[in-house]
């Protein structure tokens, strides 16, 4: 079973940061530190790959600005939670108790600190440009959250909120759920990174059953919105997939006691294809005002169009910080002693489970 999510974003309100929620649940912490380039990434994969060997179930938390490197890891060996994550910045992870729960995995170890220092001044000037390719995106984002703000207000003077919050209580009756207090894990399944735009479809590789709820300009968000804050009043586990970049708004919703996904569909027409699942597709437009909707379509429509130009602007720019990102783990990589480092890993990947 795919279990990818991401434990944090690139968001409007700066990097959003998830791994207190979602790595709570451990009894034992590895905070591993480590430059650019020193195989901080490849030494949770051995980690996960290893746990998934021994049968443990494993859950994957993607790098919010490369989905190909790993955040972290949340293993659940039938007794007990393992977390393996990164520590360094920018999701920083502060011990809160050293030596007991946590443990430090210091691959600075294994690197060469004369070869680092005689490239001092590259090092240096990299950092500060990547560091302005990353303040350029975090601009362009605070400029979509801003226009996401505005078309809100517009949306809530055409949206019947007491309309669609009667579908919602209808809905969660429907699934016989009991009442009680939730369980509620953020586990963002899309991500604004430095190699483009990327949505992980874990949810919906999970779900037996599928809601899809027309998007409607921003309305099918606002409806999980919705039902977030009614799930919370059910004995149920939920997933709650924020969206990347406005995380006060959702994506998609989970409920993994029953198989049950909701995701906004943006096309707002029946997307639900997953072969050998069930589900169903919610109109969200029965929950507005069509007269003052069209009203406010081209006002809403014109935001959306500058939010999108904003987001491409935040993407190429996160591009830049591609480029000057990899430059660095050049450099360190050339300082790293590899062999070292890999009897290193094999050794701990064999005892830390």
């Amino acid at each position: 079973m795919n279990n990818r999510y991401f434990a944090a974003s690139n968001s409007s309100r700066g990097f959003k940061n998830y791994f207190k929620e979602v790595f709570e649940r451990a009894d034992t912490i590895y905070v591993v530190k480590g430059g650019p380039g020193t195989g901080k990434s490849s030494f949770m994969k051995r980690c996960s790959r290893h746990a998934e060997e021994q049968g443990c179930i494993v859950e994957n938390y993607c790098c919010s600005s490369d989905a190909d490197s790993l955040d972290g890891a949340l293993i659940f060996d039938g007794k007990k939670y393992i977390g393996v994550l990164d520590g360094t910045a920018p999701h920083i992870w502060e011990p809160e108790f050293p030596g007991i729960r946590e443990q430090i995995v210091d691959l600075g170890q294994f690197w060469n600190g004369k070869i680092l220092t005689a490239q001092k001044n590259e090092i240096i000037a990299l950092g500060r440009k990547k560091s302005m390719a990353y303040n350029k995106a975090y601009t362009y984002l605070r400029s979509c959250g801003n226009l996401r703000t505005v078309t809100d207000m517009l949306l809530r003077e055409v949206l019947n909120y007491e309309k669609m919050s009667r579908a919602v209580t209808r809905i969660i009756q429907s699934l016989g759920l009991k009442d009680g207090i939730a369980t509620l894990i953020p586990t963002p399944t899309d991500a604004v990174t430095m190699k483009g735009y990327v949505t992980i479809d874990t949810f919906r590789e999970k779900a037996e059953n599928i809601y899809a709820v027309g998007m409607s300009h921003g309305i099918g968000q606002l409806f999980l919105c919705e039902l977030e804050d009614q799930l919370k009043r059910k004995a149920v586990t939920v997933r709650v997939a924020y969206d990347a970049v406005c995380p006060w708004l959702i994506n998609e919703i989970l409920i993994e006691d029953i198989k049950t996904v909701f995701c906004v569909s943006e096309t707002d027409e029946n997307d639900i294809e997953p072969v050998g699942k069930s589900g169903k597709y919610i109109n969200s437009k029965r929950f507005v005002d069509a007269e003052s909707l069209r009203a406010a379509r081209g006002e809403i429509r014109y935001t959306g169009k500058l939010s999108q130009s904003s987001l491409e602007g935040a993407l190429h720019a996160l591009s830049e910080v591609n480029v000057y990102h990899f430059l660095l783990e050049d450099i360190y990589k050339n300082a790293m002693d590899f062999k070292a480092l890999t009897s290193f890993t094999d050794e701990f990947v064999e005892s830390f489970i």
